[in-house]
């Protein structure tokens, strides 16, 4: 098996074959890891995600029942049950986003030799409290910029340049952000430099970053979205079987299964777009460094000797 190569300039169908690739040649051991480190708390979402959601689903299409879950007719409950579900969330997105930085990381240094569950755990714990810095921080400075470029986007859809800026405006905000959140880890620089940083790698080569991301990007919605469809069409076809009684209509574990399965397929799918993203932030350290180049150079000069 060939090594990967992280160091690498990449155009837009460089992107999307070596994510391909990437995965086609690590999917054992990187899949096997991430359900060892993540599965527990993938469990628990789901289970609070069905606590919490399941009326809410049955109310959004029989809006008469007023079904109240275990946790909203208790105000105790309510509370514990919203505080773990935060607490949840948190801990989820933290393990999720950093298990494929530290895991190309990681490969940057073991090569083809297998990565285990404790050396990624570890490298996750090192950087978690910096991760949510950065989120926390980004709370306060990036989510407001995108929605004031959301907004402006919005309200020039009214006219055809605006539907373009729409649609490039998600990617682009998760390039940047992404990119920042890796600089601001890898590299350990200041929250604002980090920003800069990543705003240059997004824009340097806009069209191939930005443009594979969005098929990526799209490629997972679309997929994921058939399996909220899936209960969706459940629902309605069970509306018109009871005579066009929407009270009638009940949430069978069918349908709540496949709101679950999404759940889980969207954590797992996002790993596409993570990976995706590492390979845009080594690209950018190889155009700027040269590390392949001086690899080469290192190789010959072994060679020699």
């Amino acid at each position: 098996m060939s090594e990967f190569q992280l160091y690498k300039k990449r155009d837009f169908s460089a992107f999307m074959s070596d994510t391909m690739q990437f995965f086609k040649q690590f999917w054992k051991n990187y899949f096997r890891n991430y359900v060892v480190i993540n599965g527990a708390l993938l469990l628990l979402m789901c289970v609070l995600y069905f606590i919490f959601f399941k009326d809410m689903f049955k109310n959004l299409y029989n809006p008469g029942a007023h079904a109240g879950s275990l946790f909203t007719n208790n105000n105790n409950l309510s509370i514990m049950g919203i505080m773990l579900f935060i607490i949840v969330s948190i801990i989820l997105s933290v393990f999720t986003t950093a298990f494929p930085m530290i895991y190309l990381k990681l490969l940057k240094t073991k090569g083809e030799e297998p990565i285990t569950s404790s050396e990624l755990f570890n490298g996750i714990k090192d950087i978690a409290g910096r991760m949510i810095l950065f989120g926390l921080i980004s709370i306060f400075i990036l989510l407001p910029l995108a929605v004031i470029a959301f907004g402006i986007g919005a309200l020039l859809s009214m006219v055809i340049v605006g539907i373009p800026l729409l649609v490039l405006a998600m990617p682009t905000f998760m390039v940047w952000s992404l990119q920042s959140m890796y600089i601001y880890l890898d590299e350990g620089a200041s929250y604002f430099s980090s920003l800069g940083k990543g705003f240059k790698i997004t824009f340097e080569n806009y069209r191939h970053v930005v443009g594979s991301a969005l098929v990526l990007f799209l490629f997972v919605m679309i997929v994921n979205s058939m399996f909220s469809m899936v209960p969706a069409i459940m629902m309605m076809t069970s509306i018109f079987t009871t005579g066009g009684h929407p009270e009638a209509m009940t949430m069978t574990p069918t349908m709540l299964a496949f709101y679950v399965l999404g759940l889980i397929f969207t954590f797992f799918a996002y790993n596409i777009l993570y990976i995706h993203q590492g390979l845009i932030y080594y690209s950018s350290q190889e155009n700027s460094a040269h590390f392949q180049a001086l690899s080469e150079i290192e190789n010959i000069g072994r060679d020699e000797a």
